[in-house]
């Protein structure tokens, strides 16, 4: 299975997510957006595991959630991968980017112990779309420029999600759910 670690979104979240998307689109831009079901901050992206792995994947997640007190973090900024001046990704960042990142390498430290890469290059990010090529992306910027961006993300728990690729786009089901300390 195809798999992939992360923080699930509230649907109050994902719905604020999908005004702002409904407003950019009126831009005819050359966008592949994200289904507004997939919507998640991504923590490590695993790629193909069995069954075996995945079972140690769950306590991986079970050992590194329980370090872990729920809290509240903000939409931040608007971003783009690898950067502006060459955007492949539109997303979105987060703040408490220092405590994102101290999970996300907590679960790397542990993944490299089963002979997953660590990677090192963590950022906190909700994914809102995938660039096909630049048309009108001057006036997404310039509107990005004016747009305020707002709303809470309360993080709780740490998911193992399958991702099953179809022609639609993936499908995303979650295998396992590891609740934080309260």
């Amino acid at each position: 299975m195809r798999a992939f670690i992360a923080i699930n979104l509230s649907e109050e979240t994902k719905q604020k997510i999908v005004k702002l998307e409904n407003n950019f689109k009126k831009h005819d831009l050359s966008f592949k957006w994200v289904n507004p079901d997939n919507l998640h901050l991504t923590l490590k992206f695993l790629g193909n595991i069995n069954q075996e792995q995945a079972e140690k994947v769950k306590e991986i997640i079970t050992k590194v959630s329980i370090k872990f007190t729920s809290f509240e973090t903000n939409l931040k900024s608007f971003g783009f991968f690898p950067n502006k001046k060459k955007p492949k990704v539109f997303f979105i960042s987060l703040d408490k980017e220092k405590l994102l990142l101290d999970i996300a390498e907590k679960l790397e430290k542990r993944l490299e112990t089963l002979g997953f890469m660590k990677e090192n290059r963590f950022k906190s990010h909700i994914t809102l779309a995938r660039i096909k090529d630049l048309k009108n992306i001057d006036k997404l910027m310039a509107e990005l420029a004016n747009t305020q961006l707002s709303g809470q993300l309360f993080v709780d728990s740490i998911i193992l999600y399958e991702s099953n690729l179809t022609k639609e786009g993936p499908i995303y089901g979650k295998i396992f759910k590891s609740s934080m300390t309260a």
